[in-house]
């Protein structure tokens, strides 16, 4: 095997740890951010980061090499939302992981006219949605 084609493999066989390494990274990037502007908090609550970091690790290891990446923000409460995307697909899905523990997280989802939303009772939940999101 050449060199090329041993990167190939490789990138190809750690695509899921890749995705999960950079969502990883977005997430604690968060943490370094300012916490509040004129618009609201930016940095995550404790409480959002950790809800967000647990689903995520759960579901990746369920999901191995087919962890998907996702986009972060938090919103003006400090809440996350990650997101999934793909144009190719017409798929969406988003995580809601709220500020504190009166609110339940979430997912939306949202495929052409199919669309809906689902409380998070585990990370087989969010398991489940990203399976969906990575199907042909």
């Amino acid at each position: 095997m050449t060199v090329a084609n041993e990167q190939i493999t490789n990138s190809t066989s750690n695509s899921g740890l890749s995705n999960f390494r950079i969502t990883i990274e977005r997430l604690i990037e968060l943490l370094d951010l300012e916490e509040e502007d004129e618009y609201g908090i930016l940095r995550p609550t404790e409480y959002a980061f950790r809800t967000a970091m647990k689903l995520v690790v759960e579901a990746y290891d369920s999901m191995g090499d087919n962890f998907p990446k996702a986009s972060i923000a938090t919103d003006d409460r400090g809440s996350i939302r990650l997101a999934w995307t793909s144009l190719e697909l017409d798929r969406t899905i988003c995580l809601f992981c709220p500020h504190n523990g009166s609110e339940r997280a979430y997912i939306y989802y949202h495929k052409s006219e199919e669309y809906g939303s689902e409380d998070i009772t585990s990370a087989a939940t969010l398991t489940h949605w990203l399976e969906w999101f990575n199907k042909v």
